[in-house]
């Protein structure tokens, strides 16, 4: 499957309870578009990789051992100035998207209290991770410079103000009302995967064909099938990789339907 916004909810929630209020020790630049943080939390260091690579894109603890460049890269540079030391207050999934925000606090040379964002947006070849100040919403720097001349909707540089990918207007799937999934469940038409894309954020293609599976052996209980899902997922975490003649698939729980 892909990292798509279900994978990244329940990333995020595992993130949350190891890394919470844990004390950044190091970071590393181990290749152009990766970052390495070493968090102490719990009583112990978590290795926390960080990709903005365009297609293997990603958030993830790690304890694979990275060798760095000998010249330490700019934007590495000035992650150490701003976060080495720094508190991780809260990790935020961004609605179902695939955008993280990690917050920071840490204390600038004066001994006032900084508040810093580092954001993961994980859009394929799009994906980038930038530093912003949280007060006046402004990019420190990031990882990939973007000016207007290859993007018109946002400029993404050092000293700009940080603007958000475009929001969907689909539902998120995590926190949409039993009412308002049944009445979407109920008017799909034709009830395809695509179909459910359109309607709810963040669902990759094979979590919508697992979603639309289930659904399809109990037609008559839609919105049950839809809810045994999203419980399984929430408190039965099984992660699962499956490989084919062709592909490989990793998933949060088994989804037998990529088995047929």
């Amino acid at each position: 499957m892909s990292f798509d916004g279900v994978f990244t909810h329940l990333m995020v929630k595992e993130l949350q309870d190891q890394l919470t209020s844990g004390r950044v020790n190091k970071i590393h630049q181990p290749y152009e578009n990766e970052v390495v943080f070493v968090i102490r939390s719990q009583g112990k260091n978590h290795k926390l990789l960080l990709s903005a690579h365009p297609t293997y894109a990603r958030v993830q603890c790690t304890t694979i051992a990275y060798s760095n460049p000998e010249t330490p890269p700019n934007f590495l540079m000035m992650l150490r100035k701003y976060l080495e030391g720094a508190i991780l207050e809260s990790i935020e999934q961004i609605d179902n998207d695939r955008v993280i925000h990690f917050h920071f606090t840490r204390r600038d040379e004066l001994g006032d209290l900084q508040a810093l964002v580092l954001i993961v947006e994980l859009m394929g070849r799009h994906s980038t991770i930038l530093l912003m100040n949280k007060t006046s919403g402004k990019i420190v720097d990031t990882i990939k410079h973007i000016g207007h001349s290859q993007n018109t909707y946002r400029t993404l540089l050092p000293g700009a103000v940080y603007v958000a990918p475009p929001k969907q207007s689909t539902l998120n799937p995590f926190t949409a009302s039993r009412t308002k999934i049944f009445e979407e469940l109920s008017t799909l038409d034709p009830l395809t995967a695509k179909e459910l894309q359109q309607r709810f954020q963040g669902l990759g293609r094979d979590t919508a064909e697992e979603l639309i599976a289930r659904i399809n052996a109990n037609p008559n209980e839609k919105l049950r099938q839809w809810e045994a899902f999203f419980t399984e997922l929430t408190q039965e975490l099984a992660p699962s990789y499956l490989q084919s003649e062709k592909k490989e698939y990793f998933t949060p729980i088994p989804y037998p339907s990529l088995m047929d």
